[in-house]
């Protein structure tokens, strides 16, 4: 068993490219995302490991501008056949050859390998569950709560900078385990509204504060996403749910089929509102990293690196 070099990579990208499409035959959206890695222009490397019969993993690893402390792997392998030994010899390599901590996100398809990432230092930093609600008609209480729709207070940059900024602080406190990158309110804001349907997002205010919000963004005609949620106070996540009643009654006005949400378990909103909702359970995500004295190290063998 050996190592494909990154010299032999660059010269067989199109070769590795029909593997994945090959063990991800009934995958399509495991095959989508290790491609798009692949083309990224924040890719930072494509690694294989193969044996006599021929290729048996591949890695591919990119940067995120957003999440900038760490390097994100994609693995692809037949799910039936790859042995754990070529799964170990695969992350030693990638440890060896990468200075920031590293970041995988797999999901139940990818059986034994958080038995595997465990066993190579990684821990386990977060669970994602993804849930689909089936709107259905609530009474909407604002028990003389001030809710208007982001479409309503677009034109009022006081209120908006202080839902952005509170944005920035919830979002920042729940991905402590990987930090996000010191950006701008402006960078904030791009995010954040990109594609939001502001007619059906909602805001709770206070004294010209923003004190709760819950947005949401379209799948396609039929179906909607919950996207990110909070409340400037944890006290008052009750306010989420009076949020997430307008929402779902705009859904069944809307003709909407269903609302997905990711469940984060590091996010106390998100634990919140699935105490009062019913839904079905789509899918379940876990995402290790590597242990943070890596992170805690990186700034010095980065130095080393860059002077090389």
């Amino acid at each position: 068993m050996s190592v494909i070099t990154q010299k032999q990579i660059r010269k067989s990208n199109d070769q590795l490219k029909q593997f994945v499409q090959k063990v991800f035959s009934k995958h399509r959206d495991l095959e989508r995302n290790f491609i798009s890695s692949m083309n990224s222009k924040m890719n930072t490397g494509v690694y294989a490991i193969d044996d006599e019969s021929g290729v048996v993993v591949v890695a591919t690893t990119h940067q995120s501008t957003w999440h900038p402390h760490c390097v994100y792997v994609r693995l692809a392998y037949d799910f039936n056949r790859v042995n754990n030994g070529s799964l170990h010899l695969m992350i030693d390599k990638l440890k060896e050859q990468i200075v920031q901590p590293l970041f995988f996100l797999i999901d139940n398809r990818f059986e034994g390998l958080d038995e595997v990432l465990l066993n190579k230092g990684m821990r386990l930093i977060r669970k994602t569950e993804v849930i689909l609600i089936r709107p259905r008609k609530c009474e909407v209480l604002t028990n003389g709560r001030k809710v208007k729709a982001i479409s309503e207070i677009s034109n009022e940059p006081i209120l908006m900078t202080s839902l952005f900024e509170l944005c920035k602080r919830t979002y920042t406190e729940t991905h402590l385990d990987n930090p996000v990158g010191d950006f701008p309110i402006a960078s904030w804001e791009g995010i954040i509204m990109e594609d939001m349907k502001e007619d059906n997002s909602y805001v709770v205010i206070n004294e010209n504060k923003v004190i709760a919000y819950s947005f949401m963004y379209p799948v396609d005609a039929r179906n909607w996403e919950i996207g990110w949620i909070g409340t400037q106070d944890r006290t008052e996540m009750n306010l989420l749910d009076l949020l997430i009643s307008k929402q779902l009654k705009d859904a069944v006005r809307s003709g909407i089929k269903t609302i997905e949400k990711e469940i984060d378990s590091t996010c106390p909103f998100s634990m919140h509102i699935v105490e009062s909702l019913t839904y079905e359970a789509s899918e379940t995500w876990s995402a290790f990293m590597s242990k943070i004295e890596v992170m805690e190290s990186f700034t010095a063998k980065k130095e080393i690196v860059d002077h090389e």
